[in-house]
C-alpha cells in the first residue's frame, strides 16, 4: 500500500514521517475530527493551506484509484447559500480506492477518499487516477483556503482493515499473521519477569532472581529505525481508565545496528537451540514465526527472545517470547496506542451523543459538558490527538435527504448550544448545507451511516505498512528502459506492460515459478524491506537479475556453465567440488544464488539440504524458495575490503539495508548494486533507471527525475 497526503507543497527533508504531517495537516480545534464545534459531528479534517509562488501546489490523490463522483465547483463561492460564513467553494472530488495492506482475502481493501471545497476540479467520472495526481486546485471554506478530506468505509472493509467491528483487541491470543506490519507489540500479563542481567541472547533464563514481578499489565512496542531497535513500554494511567502511557522516553538497544544484524542474531540463535535460523529470525523480527507454511513454529518459552525495557520504576531485561507474552503488530490497531472503535451514538442526528467520546472530554470527573468544556477540550492537544484514533460510525454530512433530521437540533438550546439558531438563521444553514451535499447523486456503494477516519491518522499508520500489492509492484517496476538497444538481452530490450507483470507474478514457464506474488512481498515483509528507499534499491536490483521479474533463472548453453566448474577460477570462488556442479548450482532466484558453496550456507539457513539435486531445484520451481533465497541474501551480504595487509576486512555494515539506508543518490545506488555484483554489470542501462523510477512511483516528490518514464508505461 502506497499512501501520501493530499498537498505535498513542502518537501519532507530529514523531519520524521510524523512530524512532517504534522506540519502538513495541523490538528485544528476548528474543522477538527470526529467533533467539531457544538459536539456536531465532522467526518474530516480541514487542511488549511495558502498558495505561494506563481503556480500554486494542486490538490493531489492520496493513492491510486478510480474517481467515482466529481463536481465542477460552482462559480457563485462568494454569494449566499455558499458563503454561509465566509466565502466558500463546493468543488468535489470522490475517489474509491482498491489496495492490499497484506495476504489473503482479509488483506484486499476498499476505501474512499472525498476532497471537498475545491476551487477547480482537474479529472472526470470514472477517471482513473494514480497517487499524487492532481485533482483540483484549494479553494475556501468559510472564508479561509482550506479543504476538507474524508476517509471513509463500510462495515466489512472496516474490519478487515482494524481486524475486529468492535471493542478492544482481544490480549488473549497473539494478533493477524498473514495481515501484520508497522511497530510489534508484546502483552506482558501480570506475572512476568524482569531480570538486572542475561548471561548472553541466548540465555534460557535471567540472571539471578528477578529483580522485578509485574503487577499490572504491561505493554511494550518494538520498532524497527535505520539499524536501530527501540523498546517503548506502557501502562493504562492509574488516574484515567482507557489511557495508556510510556513508562519514560524508548530504550534503544545497546547495538545501535541491531537491526542490520537480525541475520547474524538469528543464525547464533539458531545454532544454540538447533532450529533453523530462518525461523529464529522470524522471531527476532516479528516476536513469533508467521509464516508456518515453510517455517517450523517456535513455542513460548521455548527459545528466548530478551531486550532491555523499561517497567514501573526501573529498567530491566525481559523475554518476549516467555509463556503468556501475545504479540501482536500495528496492522491490530492496539487500543493501548488509543486506537478506538466508536459506535455508540443511538441518536439518528448529527450530534455527537457518544459517552465515549463525553466521558473523553469532561474526563471521569461526571461534571456536566458545556460550551465551555468542549471548546476548551477541542483546543487541547492530548485531547485532540486522543479524539485523531477514534475511528467513528456516524451519518455522512453531505446527504441533502435528511438535512432536518441530521440538524433540527441546532434550533433548541441545549448545554453546549447556549443559542440556538433562529429559523431565519436555520434557513441559510439548511441552504448551505444543501449546496455541499453530494450524496444522493454520487451514489456511492455504501451506506450513508459509515466509518470514519482522522486522515492524518491513516496516512499516518498506513505509509508504515510497506506491504506491496500486485498494482503496486506493477508501478514501481519500469516498463521502458532508455536505451534497451545496448543490452544484450531479449528479456531487457522489450517494453512492458501492467499485463506483463501480472502474468510473471502469478503464472509459471521453464524460467519462473508460480505465484511470485504474493511471496514476493511475503519475503520483502519479513526482510524488512518496507520502506521506500528499501524497496526502490531491491526493485531496481530485481530489475536486472531477473529482466524485470521474467526469469528467475541463470540462462544459456550447457557449455556456458563450464566455467563455474571444478578447477576453473570461477568454479573455486564459488565452491564447486564435483563435476557438473557448474550447472547444477546454477544461478537461481530473484536474487540469484550461484555455486555450491552459497546453496549450502542458505541450506544451513533454512535447514535444508539444497546441495542435493532436487532440492537445488526447488530454489527455481518454488516462489517462496525464489523470493526467500534473495532475502536471505540480502539479509546476509557482508561486504569486505581488501586492507593493507592483503586481507579481507568488513566494511562495517551488515546486511543490504544498511547500504540502501544511505539514500536515493548516485552513489548509493552504486554501493547497493556492489553488494549484488561487484562489476556493477548494466548499471547506467538498467539498475540507475530503474531506482529513479521506482523511488519516484513511492516517495512524495512532485516532479520525476531526469528521463524518467510515466508510471502507467
Amino acid at each position: 500500500m502506497i499512501i501520501s497526503p493530499p498537498i505535498l507543497k513542502t518537501p519532507q527533508g530529514n523531519a520524521s514521517d510524523e512530524q512532517w504531517l504534522a506540519n502538513l495537516m495541523p490538528f485544528s480545534s476548528r474543522g477538527g475530527f470526529p467533533i467539531a464545534s457544538r459536539m456536531a459531528w465532522h467526518g474530516g479534517q480541514h487542511i488549511e493551506h495558502t498558495d505561494t509562488g506563481a503556480q500554486g501546489e494542486p490538490v493531489r490523490a492520496i493513492a491510486d484509484g478510480t474517481v467515482v463522483y466529481k463536481r465542477t465547483p460552482s462559480p457563485d463561492a462568494d454569494k449566499k447559500p455558499l458563503a454561509y460564513q465566509g466565502e466558500t467553494d463546493n468543488g468535489c472530488v470522490v475517489i474509491k480506492h482498491s489496495t492490499e495492506i497484506g495476504e489473503g482475502p482479509d488483506g484486499q481493501i476498499e476505501y474512499y477518499s472525498i476532497y471537498m471545497h475545491l476551487k477547480e476540479v482537474f479529472v472526470k467520472n470514472k477517471q482513473p487516477v494514480n497517487r499524487k495526481d492532481s485533482l483540483g486546485s484549494v479553494g475556501s471554506c468559510n472564508g479561509k483556503n482550506a479543504i476538507h478530506l474524508e476517509i471513509i468505509c463500510d462495515d466489512a472493509n472496516l474490519k478487515k482493515i482494524v481486524g475486529r467491528s468492535s471493542g478492544k483487541l482481544d490480549i488473549g491470543a497473539d494478533g493477524r499473521d498473514m495481515i501484520i506490519y508497522g511497530d510489534m507489540h508484546f502483552y506482558l500479563p501480570p506475572g512476568t519477569s524482569f531480570f538486572a542481567a542475561i548471561a548472553s541472547p541466548q540465555a534460557p533464563t535471567g540472571s539471578g532472581a528477578p529483580v522485578h514481578t509485574s503487577a499490572v499489565p504491561l505493554f511494550v512496542t518494538m520498532r524497527f529505525e535505520r539499524g536501530k531497535c527501540l523498546l517503548t513500554t506502557r501502562q493504562e494511567d492509574p488516574q484515567q481508565a482507557g489511557l495508556y502511557i510510556e513508562l519514560d522516553p524508548p530504550l534503544a538497544n545497546s547495538d545501535d545496528k541491531y537491526e542490520y544484524n537480525l541475520y547474524s542474531r538469528a543464525a547464533t540463535l539458531g545454532d544454540a537451540f538447533h532450529i533453523a535460523p530462518s525461523a529464529a529470525y522470524e522471531l527476532l523480527r516479528f516476536g513469533r514465526v508467521i509464516n508456518t507454511e515453510n517455517e517450523t513454529p517456535i513455542a513460548a518459552g521455548a527459545v528466548p527472545h530478551w531486550h532491555k525495557v523499561n517497567y514501573p520504576g526501573g529498567q530491566a531485561w525481559v523475554d518476549l517470547n516467555a509463556a503468556g507474552v501475545k504479540k501482536f503488530s500495528d496492522a491490530d490497531f492496539p487500543h493501548w496506542l488509543g486506537w478506538a472503535l466508536i459506535d455508540d451514538d443511538p441518536t439518528p442526528d448529527s450530534q455527537c451523543n457518544s459517552p465515549t467520546l463525553e466521558k473523553w472530554i469532561v474526563g471521569s470527573s461526571g461534571s456536566k459538558l458545556t460550551a465551555g468544556a468542549l471548546t476548551a477540550a477541542l483546543g487541547d492537544a492530548k485531547t485532540q490527538s486522543r479524539l485523531s484514533h477514534a475511528i467513528c460510525k456516524f451519518p455522512t454530512e453531505w446527504e441533502k435527504g435528511h438535512i432536518d433530521t441530521r440538524y433540527d437540533w441546532l434550533k433548541k438550546k441545549s448545554d453546549v448550544l447556549n443559542e440556538p439558531m433562529t429559523e431565519e438563521q436555520y434557513a441559510d444553514f439548511k441552504a448551505y448545507v444543501e449546496a455541499l451535499s453530494f450524496w444522493e447523486e454520487a451514489g456511492l456503494e455504501l451506506n450513508s451511516n459509515h466509518w470514519h477516519f482522522h486522515p492524518r491518522l491513516f496516512f499516518s499508520h498506513f505509509r508504515r505498512c510497506g506491504w506491496m500489492g500486485k498494482d503496486d509492484i506493477s508501478r514501481l517496476i519500469r516498463k521502458t528502459l532508455p536505451n534497451p538497444s545496448v543490452i544484450n538481452r531479449e528479456d531487457q530490450n522489450s517494453a512492458l506492460t501492467k499485463g506483463n507483470i501480472y502474468e510473471y507474478l502469478s503464472t509459471a514457464d521453464e524460467k519462473r515459478p508460480a505465484q511470485l506474488y504474493p511471496n514476493i512481498s511475503t519475503v520483502m515483509r519479513k526482510y524488512l524491506i518496507v520502506t521506500p528507499l528499501r524497496i526502490s534499491h531491491l526493485i531496481s536490483q530485481l530489475a536486472e537479475e531477473t529482466g524485470r521479474l521474467k526469469a528467475m533463472v541463470e540462462g544459456g548453453p550447457d557449455s556456458y556453465f563450464d566455467k563455474y566448474e571444478p578447477g576453473t577460477d570461477q568454479g573455486k570462488k564459488l565452491g564447486n567440488t564435483a563435476k557438473g556442479d557448474g550447472k547444477k548450482f546454477k544461478g537461481r532466484g530473484l536474487i540469484q544464488l550461484t555455486g555450491r558453496e552459497n546453496y549450502i550456507r542458505y541450506g544451513k539457513y533454512r535447514r535444508i539440504d539444497f546441495s542435493i539435486e532436487n532440492q537445488s531445484q526447488t530454489l527455481l520451481t518454488s516462489a517462496y524458495k525464489t523470493c526467500d533465497a534473495a532475502g536471505y541474501f540480502w539479509a546476509s551480504k557482508q561486504r569486505n575490503k581488501i586492507n593493507e595487509k592483503k586481507k579481507m576486512v568488513p566494511l562495517g555494515d551488515l546486511g543490504i539495508n544498511s547500504w540502501a539506508d544511505k539514500g536515493a543518490d548516485l552513489e548509493s545506488s552504486k554501493q547497493v548494486t556492489k553488494c549484488i555484483n561487484t562489476a556493477a554489470h548494466h548499471f547506467n542501462e538498467v539498475r540507475w533507471p530503474c531506482f529513479q523510477h521506482a523511488w519516484y512511483a513511492s516517495n512524495d516528490e512532485t516532479a520525476p527525475p531526469k528521463n524518467f518514464r510515466p508510471i502507467g508505461e
